[in-house]
């Protein structure tokens, strides 16, 4: 993977400056130090900065097909690009380098603006057809690639990360405060809203085609879909297929002409592809894990146990309380956003410990728990009947709204946390809500979900509002990125997700027992105690251990949050001093850390200049 950035004129033609696109490719750097380079013409300019892996001498980017008519970059890796190269040779077409990424030239030559649709991979696509003077945006099916893009001075500026495109001079910096309260209700921000006003994020599954005094069009080539009919083939069926095809899915990222490892965490999905790797894959490769907190905190024993079973070269790092608060700086820096757990530190620090080996890609186990219902809220639906009673109707109507039923709460009750935020928000913020209210309309197409059963409706939402652009976006591509690393998803395998899809529902939660499928699937390839272990989710300290500790409050001094004026100096202060209390502690995943959000909205408006 690498790192892409452009220009394109949307009104007539004029000069892209090479020094302007320089300076934008300089801030993206870190993703890839490899190389660099651009194509520049009256329309448009392509620039990316490489990130290693497949053909190092012959692979580097833009790439132009046979007539230079067309014209590519691409930030990402595409595993079926061997099938595919095959039979575009088939059909006539001519290759220049051995790189995976070239196929999307020719898949355009062949299928026109259908070609995403034959990809099994991940990536952000800039690529520019010289005949038609289009400029064609994409961002892979389930959105672990980024791609932003903002219009001003009558062009589309894109780039890999924001921090690029803020380099495009006359940008206007403001903070977006509908990514402020999508933060205060949801796990993270949700495309195409990001932190900084008028610039977007393209939306997984989703191109953007761009043609000269033209509307742009914004065309969805992919979406995630469960039927509300499921056929059963029988437990066993979908015990040997998930095995045979979470082989494939790991293998095919682990080509590359350059070393890879993957993580080990202790849990399920992590060991799943851990130990796969070790009995049927493994050759040389590298694995990482990071120790964090103490006591119930401390998965250390169930990630010695996974590191003795696949007999890998291993690195661990033990992360302190300190170094959490010590970094999490660069991390809201490298995110683009501000944050709700202190846990983006740990995978900063992570991806810290792989640039230090001879690694440059990992595998992860992300995407699991969205796919085969891992969360507690999929054992929550369960005992829907016995919410029903507790609901309002003002939460009613508003969970109608948000999620198609008036009984499915996505975590939160939103009505009552508003009157939080009423409190938290600025005088001058809360005259405004309903500008940039995150629950005013539903962050998903609603339609998309009707008629599915409870589990299938929060596995839809979860991809929507939580692993594109939180655990993928800012805990995932940017805190790998931040070291020049690459992280591969095996769980986000385009054949594998289609036939989870498939999986009834009682097979994925059996009873309270999460994952029961994926379980069955490491049968006799995983350690039993981490198929036995019970779900565990990940926590870093969050506030309530900071506050004690003064010299790191800078970011919530009065002087800080009066001059940005998005929220309350008075509550925040009010808010210090109930975690200042002996007794008090946050529940870890279950609560919302108030004074997280307030502190990291505030350091990312200093990092970047951002005002309202």
């Amino acid at each position: 993977m690498c790192g892409i950035c452009g220009i394109y004129n949307l009104h007539g033609v004029k000069p892209i400056e090479e020094k302007i696109l320089d300076k934008m490719l300089e801030k993206i750097k870190h993703r890839g130090p490899d190389g660099k380079n651009m194509l520049i013409n009256d329309r448009v300019g392509l620039g990316f900065v490489r990130l290693s892996f497949i053909d190092l001498s012959g692979g580097m980017q833009p790439i132009e097909n046979e007539d230079r008519r067309i014209a590519m970059t691409c930030n990402g890796e595409i595993f079926n690009y061997q099938e595919l190269r095959e039979d575009l040779i088939k059909k006539g077409h001519t290759f220049r380098t051995k790189t995976d990424v070239e196929v999307i030239l020719h898949l355009y030559e062949e299928y026109g603006l259908d070609f995403p649709k034959h990809l099994n991979g991940q990536f952000a696509i800039a690529l520019y057809d010289g005949n038609k003077d289009q400029l064609v945006l994409v961002r892979d099916q389930i959105g672990i690639c980024p791609l932003f893009y903002t219009v001003a001075d009558d062009r589309v500026i894109y780039g890999s990360e924001i921090k690029g495109i803020v380099e495009y001079p006359g940008i206007e910096r403001k903070l977006n405060m509908k990514a402020v309260d999508q933060l205060m209700n949801y796990p993270g921000v949700v495309s195409p809203n990001t932190f900084f006003k008028n610039i977007y994020s393209l939306r997984a599954g989703h191109m953007l085609v761009i043609r000269p005094d033209e509307e742009i069009k914004d065309i969805e080539y992919w979406d995630l879909q469960y039927s509300p009919d499921e056929e059963d083939k029988g437990e066993e069926y979908y015990v040997e297929n998930l095995r045979e095809l979470l082989k494939k899915a790991i293998s095919r990222r682990l080509i590359a002409d350059v070393p890879i490892g993957f993580y080990i965490s202790g849990g399920l999905d992590s060991s799943v592809v851990a130990c796969y790797i070790g009995k049927f894959l493994l050759n040389s490769y590298y694995s990482f894990s990071a120790e964090i907190g103490e006591g119930d905190l401390d998965e250390s024993e169930y990630q010695k146990i996974v590191k003795d079973c696949v007999k890998s070269e291993h690195y661990s790092t033990k992360v302190a309380e300190e170094e959490i608060w010590n970094n999490i700086g660069n991390v809201i820096y490298h995110a683009e956003s501000a944050v709700k757990e202190s846990y983006d530190v740990a995978a900063y620090m992570l991806s810290g410990l792989v640039q230090s080996s001879p690694a440059k890609a990992v595998l992860t186990g992300q995407g699991s728990d969205e796919f085969f219902y891992g969360y507690v809220g999929y054992m929550v639906d369960l005992f829907r009947n016995m919410q029903k009673g507790k609901m309002t109707p003002e939460e009613l109507e508003v969970n109608e709204r948000l999620w198609g039923d008036p009984y499915f709460r996505f975590e939160r009750n939103h009505p009552e946390i508003r009157k939080i935020h009423m409190n938290l928000y600025s005088k001058d913020v809360r005259a405004n809500i309903d500008e940039f209210s995150a629950f005013a309309t539903s962050p998903i197409d609603v339609s998309k979900v009707k008629g599915l059963s409870s589990q299938k409706r929060r596995s839809y939402i979860d991809y929507k509002l939580r692993l594109s652009d939180h655990l993928l976006g800012e805990h995932g591509d940017r805190m790998f990125f931040s070291h020049s690393v690459e992280g591969r998803h095996p769980f986000l395998d385009a054949e594998l997700l289609d036939f989870v899809t498939k999986i009834p529902d009682k097979y994925k939660l059996k009873g309270v027992n999460e994952k029961y499928i994926l379980k069955r699937a490491g049968e006799g390839i995983v350690p039993d105690p981490i198929l036995k272990r019970k779900k565990f989710p990940f926590q870093a300290p969050g506030m309530s251990a900071m506050i004690k500790k003064p010299s790191t409050m800078d970011f919530l001094s009065d002087e800080l949050i009066k001059k940005y004026g998005v929220f309350d100096v008075n509550y925040i202060n009010e808010l210090k001093k109930i975690y200042q209390q002996d007794d008090f502690k946050l529940m870890g995943a279950y609560e919302i850390d108030y004074l997280l959000i307030a502190m990291t909205v505030t350091m990312l408006c200093e990092q970047y200049q951002l005002s309202l």
